[in-house]
């Protein structure tokens, strides 16, 4: 007869109700699985009556149904996927839900989605190379009465005897966070293998949250951080009183504009874009992907920022603007470069397939990030 250890059985009758239950297929489900460009998922849900599939590698608005194992279990194999990085969830009972198994995720400002890889873009990919680090960095800010949060990226082998460090301020789009640059966005990630490669110099990159804020600290009236004031601007504001002094006092940050750089999409393209026209000096390498002033923001521009651009046509810098064949921020992004130049201000234009997308943002990241604080 074989006995037991005492300390087993104690343990075991010790052990609470609510851990002891039946072998669940949820207990060794993996979701997803990804091979050879196409992936499966699942989910464990035996009392749903219906299970979709919805996200980025699927077509635009476009759910697709799982199907019901004997198990409880829904699946559904999707081939095809181009490599890349997609945000998607599981739509259960008509509500959208994050997959259970999967523990990448990312946060935008309203919901918490799913995160799917798929390997095959060399510069996006977590390959065997030395790896830096994302702090998640929280501070008050004089301008807001919220505490505010910034994600901050710093390159293998940072140490402050090795300062100072160029910076790259990386600005997000509307409707995401200041986590999305380097969980969806990959950043972290890019820059790695680019200064593996010697392509990009080691720099800090800051990604700081782009809405503005209600005074109770909720999103509403974020899209205020849209105006074309840049000067009188929250978030400028704070980008300018706080985080930047933060930065250059808490990290072995270079205080010289030469090494100061500042870009963004979308949303944070047009900030990006008033940013670099209100102070001029203090940011000689920009990039703007997917973004333009919309046409009722281009009188306002003109009148506040004219001179701004006159006198940007006579610095040195490196403006560098990228946008799909078919992004929908296409036309703002020529006509904002028309006014450009019409001010006599010189940039670098990039047009690429494909859309408003995160597979678009990283590519310009991996694109701009080899021209940066060169001499």
């Amino acid at each position: 007869m074989l006995r037991q250890p005492l300390r087993t059985l104690l343990a075991a009758a010790l052990l609470p109700a609510t851990f002891a239950h039946a072998a669940s297929p949820n207990d060794t489900l993996v979701s997803p699985r990804v091979a050879d460009g196409r992936a499966v998922f699942s989910v464990h849900a035996p009392d749903a009556d219906a299970v979709q599939l919805t996200g980025e590698m699927l077509e635009y608005g476009k759910a697709m149904p799982l199907a019901k194992g004997a198990d409880g279990v829904w699946s559904v194999d999707v081939p095809g996927i181009a490599p890349g990085t997609y945000r998607y969830t599981f739509r259960v009972g008509g509500v959208d839900v994050v997959d259970p198994r999967n523990t990448e995720a990312t946060r935008s400002q309203t919901r918490v989605q799913s995160l799917l890889h798929v390997p095959g873009i060399a510069v996006e990919d977590a390959q065997p190379v030395p790896h830096g680090a994302v702090a998640v960095v929280s501070y008050r800010s004089p301008v807001f009465t919220a505490p505010r949060r910034m994600h901050v990226y710093t390159p293998p082998g940072y140490a402050p005897a090795k300062g100072p460090y160029p910076v790259l301020y990386l600005l997000h789009g509307g409707g995401d966070s200041d986590e999305n640059w380097s969980t969806v966005g990959r950043a972290g990630f890019i820059l790695d293998n680019l200064i593996a490669a010697g392509k990009a110099k080691p720099m800090i990159v800051v990604m700081p949250a782009g809405h503005v804020p209600a005074a109770d600290g909720s999103i509403a009236g974020a899209m205020t951080a849209m105006s074309a004031d840049a000067r009188n601007d929250p978030f400028t504001r704070d980008l300018m009183e706080t985080i930047i002094p933060y930065v250059e006092s808490h990290y072995a940050a270079s205080p010289r504009a030469r090494d100061r750089a500042i870009a963004g999409l979308s949303m944070g393209g047009v900030q990006t874009g008033n940013i670099a026209l209100a102070y001029v000096d203090k940011f000689p390498w920009v990039g703007i992907f997917s973004s333009g002033w919309f046409p009722e923001m281009r009188p306002d521009v003109e009148r506040l920022h004219g001179k701004d651009m006159d006198k940007a046509a006579k610095t040195e810098r490196l403006l560098w603007v990228g946008y799909g064949k078919t992004d929908i921020a296409r036309d703002n992004s020529k006509a904002m470069l028309k006014m450009f130049a019409a001010h006599g201000m010189r940039y670098q234009e990039l047009e690429t397939e494909g859309g408003h997308t995160y597979a678009n943002w990283r590519l310009y990241l991996a694109r701009f990030a080899p021209l940066l604080f060169r001499d």
